[in-house]
């Protein structure tokens, strides 16, 4: 492969952002990808980011998988509670409002599990 500017000299890598063959007078190596000097060197450290951003929030999917099970499930128990202290009967609108977000908070628990553990298990044959 040539140089895209100089079509006499072999490339040494592609730009990161617009896949063209460089050679050293025309890259820039960032250490986690080439770039065309002067032109794409911010577009491909924004790549890195996103990348190294989207690695750790996969990384943290395992956490984070309990956050809105959680919330629904307190907020449910929220709503049951205030019904009952107030004397309320049990198909009154807070409890029947409660007992919905602790049903799909349970639902998301499950649903969101077992994407996950079918992800993982993927990960793990491949």
């Amino acid at each position: 492969m040539k140089c895209f500017n100089h079509s006499s000299i072999s490339a040494l890598g592609t730009c990161k952002a617009c896949g063209k063959g460089l050679c050293n007078y025309c890259l820039t190596d960032l250490e986690h990808g080439l770039a065309c000097k002067d032109k794409h060197e911010e577009r491909v450290k924004s790549l890195e980011l996103i990348i190294s951003q989207s690695a750790k929030a996969y990384a943290d999917s395992p956490k984070n998988i309990f956050l809105l099970p959680a919330f629904l499930v307190f907020m449910g128990l929220i709503f049951v509670s205030f019904a009952l202290f107030e004397g309320k009967s049990f198909v009154s609108f807070p409890v029947v409002m409660g007992a919905g977000f602790v049903f799909f908070g349970v639902l998301f628990f499950i649903r969101m599990r077992k994407v996950y553990l079918s992800k993982a298990n993927k990960v793990s044959h491949d």
